[in-house]
């Protein structure tokens, strides 16, 4: 199958023209991770864009995009740059953090670190199924478990797959673009 690579190359214009936050000497190993979570976070954004959210998901004609972090934060302020300075639809940008999901509060896109617990991990999963949450992980077989999208490395290059079941129980409608570069998955039965 041919795929388009323009969704990722606009995800590395997004990393450029925000500027790689400063990088005090680091290792190799840990500049890698601030690429990873760079790009990770331009793939938020880009789903804001090309995923469509039921009316009711958002409180007001108004109401700001959520993207929510479960977890520690492996972002530093890069989707912080990203609210600062872009929009999803018109609307502003708004980052949550959550350590727990006792903490969590309504948002469009839910991001899973891989730092939250097999527990917080669990409450997640089960959360979308009532509610227009784009949930986002990146353990290897999150999406085959219910969660929307799910990233993952494969030859040194950020990619994810989308399990569009979980979309559709989600009431999500995914733009055929980004199903295009994606690996389509189901959930375990």
């Amino acid at each position: 199958m041919v795929r388009s690579r323009a969704f990722p190359l606009l995800a590395w214009a997004i990393v450029l023209a925000f500027g790689a936050p400063p990088v005090p000497a680091q290792s190799d190993e840990e500049t890698e991770a601030s690429r990873e979570y760079a790009i990770k976070a331009a793939y938020l954004y880009n789903f804001g864009r090309y995923v469509e959210w039921p009316p009711e998901a958002f409180q007001s004609g108004d109401a700001p995009f959520i993207i929510g972090v479960l977890g520690k934060d492996p972002f530093g302020a890069i989707l912080d740059e990203i609210a600062g300075s872009k929009r999803i639809e018109g609307r502003r940008i708004v980052v949550g953090r959550f350590a727990t999901m006792a903490e969590y509060t309504p948002c469009q896109i839910l991001f899973v670190a891989a730092s939250a617990s097999p527990q917080q991990k669990a409450a997640a999963i089960k959360m979308p199924q009532q509610s227009a949450v784009l949930l986002v992980g990146e353990e290897s077989g999150f999406a085959k478990q219910g969660a929307v999208v799910n990233f993952f490395i494969e030859s040194n290059r950020v990619r994810f797959e989308i399990n569009t079941e979980a979309a559709r129980r989600a009431q999500l409608k995914i733009s055929s673009k980004l199903l295009s570069l994606a690996k389509i998955v189901g959930n375990k039965n």
